[in-house]
């Protein structure tokens, strides 16, 4: 590995300078789902080196147990030995993929300290909920192997980079207003409490102990990658099916990345706006949040308000 951004390629570069703002800050590497590639996690190495981060690699970050980052026991160790180390100032999850769900009913909270994040999204949003659930911190956010993953386009470049300095932005406590476009928004604004993430992973918790649960006045985030519109109606209706209504003010999409959508946004959009529409439910569209190059960061269980088509975070 090398600490000279000028032996990184320009991209790569590129993202080392967003990150230097945390140069200094200790940063667990975690792989609590999915397995990961080992030219993946040395391309990000070399950038959090070049940024200056003190990167702390989990001991099983490299394990692979069939598609998992190693085997559930591997991984909560390692979850459990992030969150203990001197002087971290943040768990940084390397990917989604599946697994996050096996951790859930085995993490002893008494080890997790209550303002240090844990950062990611896709099927980190599995953990993201079980943290808000006890107390804990936790950022919608890229995962750490998308530094290795800059973009093929100059246009894709700029919009990892932006992604990256969103999540920069937000652990040093800051958060740029997102603009919005309205789908069937009400008269007055909406506020509430910023949940959800990936549509299919929150889905498929429904029932469990780690499902998503609407404690107060909410705005459901959503995202996805790669499904059919058919299966995205399906996930929607057993989702918003399971949630207290009362307390739903508003559901806002993000990007659909490799979805097969008919019409594209518009048509997913028409087909969530039946169920919203039907429960007085606000619904919006443009959320810079997804599995692709866009993917702007924010406060898990954060406070926010929409109004004029803007979401505003309040905390």
């Amino acid at each position: 590995m090398t600490s000279d951004t000028h032996e990184l390629s320009a991209p790569l570069a590129r993202l080392a300078e967003v990150l230097r703002p945390l140069a200094g800050q200790r940063i667990a590497l975690i792989a609590p789902a999915g397995g990961v590639k080992n030219e993946r996690i040395d391309i990000m190495l070399t950038v959090l080196e070049a940024a200056g981060i003190d990167a702390k690699l989990g001991a099983h970050a490299r394990d692979h147990h069939r598609y998992l980052a190693g085997t559930a026991e591997a991984r909560l160790a390692d979850l459990h030995w992030a969150f203990e180390l001197p002087d971290v100032a943040a768990v940084w999850c390397l990917r989604g993929g599946y697994g996050s769900a096996h951790l859930v009913d085995h993490i002893d909270w008494s080890r997790i300290p209550r303002d240090i994040p844990l950062i990611g999204f896709s099927d980190i949003t599995v953990l993201l909920e079980a943290f808000r659930q006890h107390g804990r911190a936790g950022i919608h956010g890229p995962v750490a192997t998308q530094l290795a993953m800059p973009g093929d386009t100059a246009e894709e470049q700029e919009q990892r980079a932006a992604s990256i300095a969103s999540l920069v932005d937000l652990l040093h406590g800051r958060a740029t207003d997102w603009s919005l476009a309205s789908t069937a928004a009400p008269t007055t604004g909406v506020a509430g409490q910023l949940v959800g993430g990936n549509l299919t992973t929150l889905a498929s918790m429904v029932g469990t102990a780690a499902a998503l649960r609407l404690e107060t006045d909410s705005i459901l985030l959503l995202e996805d990658v790669g499904e059919a519109e058919f299966r995205l109606e399906r996930s929607f209706h057993q989702l918003i099916a399971s949630l207290d209504e009362d307390r739903l003010r508003t559901v806002c999409l993000g990007v659909f990345e490799g979805c097969d959508l008919a019409d594209g946004m518009s048509s997913l959009a028409g087909i969530i706006g039946e169920y919203t529409g039907a429960r007085g439910i606000a619904l919006y569209r443009g959320l810079a949040v997804g599995h692709g190059t866009v993917n702007h960061a924010w406060r898990y269980a954060g406070l926010a308000r929409i109004a004029d088509a803007r979401l505003t975070f309040a905390g």
